[in-house]
């Protein structure tokens, strides 16, 4: 354990005439778990791999990426697959029928 002589005197032998002052302590990061299959943690990995970063970084940037798609997607507007839109057409012109 460092004595509170050891910290004065760390303290007392810096110059601190160009530090900043940090008044507001940043946020707290939350942990949220997830469960993936198999498969999926292997395509996670490879990816960050293939990016030259983490999983957890990736993730965080994927989840980023989807909020903000979220918050600047109209009210009311809804994405689907290609192979859905597809369906819902079929399914609309058969019931037309």
């Amino acid at each position: 354990m460092t004595s509170n002589s050891e910290i004065q005197a760390a303290l007392g032998s810096g110059d601190w005439s160009d530090a900043e002052v940090v008044a507001e302590r940043p946020r707290a990061k939350i942990v949220h778990s997830v469960r993936l299959p198999a498969e999926w943690s292997e395509a996670l990995e490879a990816e960050a791999d293939r990016r030259g970063t983490t999983p957890s970084r990736l993730m965080q940037d994927y989840i980023l990426a989807g909020l903000q798609r979220n918050a600047a997607a109209p009210e009311g507007t809804v994405t689907i697959s290609r192979a859905a839109l597809h369906q819902a057409i079929d399914a609309a012109l058969a019931n037309a029928a």
